[in-house]
């Protein structure tokens, strides 16, 4: 269903996004939903704050999706994966209230292509965290995992149609050490109806290189602030 910071970015619990203590990474900026996949009456809209994710009250099959391909990695070689979440929809009839947008980290193994699912419902679930706070830009580390898998192709792990999530990111390599990264993505499934939410800042770095996806209208204007500063009252902190 789909973690991470205050002031200094710790990432050992959730907390607010806030001034990032991340190391510089390229930042790949989206002004558009090109590549967004939506299904039924879920909607991808992208502000000035990030990508705005919808699904219908009540209606279980909508989903949208993202994802981008790239060079194959190792996936020893991964040290930071996260992205930023804000739950905007109001609890009602119909509405998930546990729900939110997850990160998808797209795999090959020896057995074939696999995909890696963080939910923050399931690492809250795990810390005893109750559901996502609303109105709260929170990063995630996705790192932390638990994660769970939509495939049959990752040694240790059962294939499940949402879940339980049941091992983190380095216990997965572990089990499957010759396993790449073969790209990253976003999905907010079926029967996660009446979520609202902004993502942005989905980030994904290995020791040798780090891409950070961003999403904004932005972009074309001039208009456009980081995350943190978007939704923090006070000045920057370092």
């Amino acid at each position: 269903m789909t973690v991470g910071a205050v002031c200094a970015l710790s990432a050992v619990a959730v907390q607010p996004a806030s001034a990032s203590s991340h190391r510089p990474c390229n930042v790949v900026k989206h002004s558009n939903t090109d590549g967004v996949v939506k299904v039924g009456t879920a909607t991808a809209t992208v502000g000035t704050d990030g990508i705005k994710l919808t699904t219908a009250a009540g209606s279980n099959p909508d989903k949208v999706s993202w994802r981008e391909d790239m060079r194959p990695v190792p996936a020893s070689s991964v040290d930071e994966v996260s992205y930023e979440t804000v739950k905007l929809d109001a609890a009602g009839e119909g509405v998930n209230d546990a729900a939110l947008p997850a990160y998808h980290i797209f795999v090959k193994t020896p057995a074939g292509d696999g995909t890696l699912i963080f939910e923050p419902y399931w690492y809250l679930s795990k810390i005893g965290g109750g559901n996502p706070q609303r109105q709260l830009r929170t990063e995630w580390d996705v790192l932390q995992g638990p994660l769970w898998t939509s495939s049959t192709t990752i040694t240790g792990m059962e294939k499940t149609a949402g879940g339980p999530a049941t091992k983190t990111f380095a216990e997965v390599v572990r089990d499957n050490p010759k396993m790449v990264v073969t790209g990253i993505g976003f999905g907010l499934g079926t029967y996660n109806p009446g979520v609202v939410s902004i993502l942005d800042e989905q980030r994904f770095a290995t020791k040798t290189s780090c891409s950070e996806h961003q999403w904004s209208t932005g972009f074309k204007t001039g208009l456009w602030w980081p995350g943190w500063l978007r939704a923090l009252p006070f000045d920057r902190k370092n």
